[in-house]
């Protein structure tokens, strides 16, 4: 179709350009051609090749882009939305608010905690309140002096607690009645800040040293400790600055691994970006000194787009603790998802091209129709094609990480 366009577009000036000749009174010559005089037709080649080559390409792009903005993109769309409430209905349709996979009767805290985030951050809390209010329960009861238990470890976790904090300072911005003092959620965030190395975290809330700090627990926990208020504080406000910028200063130019001598990963290289675009604009003007968001969005779009890639598997090594070693399974990272929301706040804040946003929603929505599940009527599990599928049913987490996914998309 953009050919036959491409041809009509050249054609129809040409042969207006033609037919106009004659009405001209000039010769310019007598050698002719089938009745046309050669140098005219020389003339409508010059300019067929004009069209053709500088002309045409242009605006068949741009009538593409319309079309897909009024058509395509707005199917899409419709799809996102659609899909989103089905996996919604999918996990909310699950026991225990949330084990590790759909038919899990124990809660795992840190799919409670992504499933609590994905019904916040989606705009389902009104609709989900009673769901929501019973799965933070979950995680209240669990809740020690230091910071939410990972059942896996049976000790607190980094990210577990970083998470159970992010959904604290949503609290405080939001009260939803679910928490009744936040005392004990204060002290556990000043714990959490303390316990900070000078390369970030490690997997436990332990002062980790500098091989146990990972990126990903670090990206958790500045996160989290950001929306609590630590960038504001007079105290901490300083540090906490100058952590950030000295952990945006060990990427390669835009990318993270999983830590500083590993190759970059879509996942990490996404959450940092995302968590860039959440800074005030001095701050981000301090880190891109060091910090290309422009690689990093490029880097997610090649990974995302191109090689197509959904998750990632972060090879955790396991750690010492109270004189014990305590063993840490792979960590598999919806990368989809990051990518989904770094590459949406890249296009808002300039840094990816429209066209490039266009393939997002075009791949979003592939994923869309051949990775998704349904289990029962409105209801959809998420099965990404490169991982592999448990004997025990689809997992919750994937689900929850790709409605936050989707939230950033529409």
């Amino acid at each position: 179709m953009s050919t036959l366009i491409r041809i009509l577009i050249t054609l129809i000036p040409t042969a207006a350009l033609v037919y106009a000749r004659r009405f001209l009174p000039v010769d310019l010559g007598t050698i002719k051609i089938a009745a046309f005089p050669l140098a005219d037709l020389l003339a409508a080649l010059v300019f067929f090749l004009l069209i053709w080559f500088l002309i045409a390409p242009p605006i068949c792009r741009f009538l593409k882009n319309l079309r897909f903005k009024l058509s395509t993109l707005r199917k899409i769309r419709r799809q996102i939305r659609s899909r989103q409430r089905s996996l919604l209905n999918w996990l909310l349709s699950r026991p225990a608010h949330w084990g590790i996979t759909g038919t899990a009767s124990e809660p795992q805290y840190a799919n409670t905690c992504e499933g609590l985030l994905a019904i916040r951050s989606a705009g389902f809390l009104e609709k989900k309140r009673e769901s929501y209010r019973s799965a933070f329960q979950t995680l209240t009861e669990a809740v020690v002096p230091t910071g939410l238990p990972s059942r896996t470890v049976n000790r607190p976790t980094v990210i577990n607690t970083s998470m159970l904090l992010y959904l604290i300072a949503m609290e405080k911005k939001s009260p939803t009645g679910v928490v009744d003092s936040f005392d004990l959620y204060d002290e556990i965030a000043a714990n959490l800040w303390f316990l900070h190395a000078e390369n970030g975290w490690g997997p436990l809330i332990l002062r980790a040293d500098k091989k146990e700090c990972r990126f990903v627990n670090t990206w958790w926990a500045l996160r989290a400790l950001y929306q609590y208020g630590y960038l504001e504080r007079a105290e901490e406000g300083d540090a906490f600055r100058q952590l950030l910028t000295a952990i945006y200063e060990k990427n390669r130019g835009g990318t993270f691994g999983y830590s500083p001598s590993d190759a970059p990963r879509l996942t990490v290289t996404a959450m940092y970006l995302i968590l860039y675009y959440d800074l005030p604009r001095v701050l981000r003007e301090e880190i891109a000194g060091d910090y290309d968001p422009r690689a990093a969005a490029d880097f997610i779009y090649d990974r995302f787009i191109t090689e197509k890639c959904q998750v990632e598997v972060e090879c955790v090594d396991g750690t010492f603790a109270g004189g014990t070693y305590i063993a840490h399974t792979p960590w598999k990272h919806i990368a989809s998802a990051y990518a989904m929301q770094a590459l949406a706040a890249a296009r808002k804040n300039g840094d990816l091209p429209r066209r490039d946003m266009d393939d997002v929603y075009r791949r979003t929505s592939e994923i869309l129709s051949q990775d998704l599940r349904s289990p029962a009527a409105n209801e959809s599990c998420y099965i990404p094609a490169d991982i592999e599928i448990s004997r025990t049913g689809p997992y919750t987490f994937a689900a929850a990480h790709l409605i936050l996914g989707l939230q950033a998309l529409l």
